[in-house]
C-alpha cells in the first residue's frame, strides 16, 4: 500500500524530471505559456514536452505529501535497521 502512495505522489515530479531533461537534451524552448514546435527525428513533441512540464504545477501541491512519504520511509528503514541490529 504504501509502495503505491508513493508512486503515486511521486510520479509528477518524475514526469516533470522527465521533460525538464528532454527539452534539454533537444534544446527545445519550453515555458508556460504555450507549446513551441520541437522536431525530434522528424516528430513535433512541443506538446509532450509541455504536458511533461506543466507537471511542475502538481508537484508545487503535492510537496508535503512527498515530504511524508520520504519521512516514513526514513522510518520503515531505521525500524528495519534496528530490527536488524538487535536480532
Amino acid at each position: 500500500m504504501m509502495l503505491a502512495v508513493t508512486a503515486l505522489v511521486w510520479t509528477p515530479a518524475l514526469l516533470f524530471a522527465l521533460g525538464f531533461g528532454l527539452s534539454h537534451l533537444t534544446g527545445c524552448r519550453v515555458d508556460e505559456g504555450s507549446a513551441h514546435p520541437c522536431l525530434v527525428a522528424g516528430i513535433d513533441i512541443g506538446g509532450l514536452l509541455y504536458t511533461l512540464m506543466m507537471m511542475g504545477w502538481l508537484v508545487i501541491l503535492l510537496l508535503p505529501f512527498m515530504l511524508l512519504t520520504v519521512v516514513i520511509w526514513l522510518g520503515i528503514g531505521l525500524r528495519a535497521l534496528f530490527a536488524a541490529w538487535l536480532s
